[in-house]
């Protein structure tokens, strides 16, 4: 992974880790959202997990909808400014089949 990924990871972690130990601990947290507590420890650790199981976490901790809402801008953004580019045909190929 690249280091901006393993940073990101890690910053979620202790994201998810400052929300959580607010009001309950690893297992309880897991027992929510249907993770065992080393996988709530590894999001927390900012190792790569499944996807969809650090979604619920996120989710189940009001953290979804922030990074949902940044995703959705950065697309907007992306498809306001690309336009798909045509192509022109330079020379006709050959049909030398």
């Amino acid at each position: 992974m690249h280091k901006a990924g393993v940073i990101f990871l890690t910053s979620l972690g202790e994201l998810v880790r400052a929300h959580r130990a607010d009001s309950m601990d690893q297992t309880e947290l897991g027992l929510r959202v249907g993770l065992s507590r080393s996988t709530i420890s590894a999001i927390e650790k900012g190792v790569g997990v499944n996807s969809a199981s650090l979604v619920k976490v996120l989710d189940h901790l009001g953290l979804l909808d922030p990074l949902q809402q940044a995703a959705d801008e950065r697309l907007y953004r992306l498809k306001k400014t690309k336009s798909r580019k045509s192509r022109t045909v330079k020379q006709a190929l050959p049909n030398d089949f």
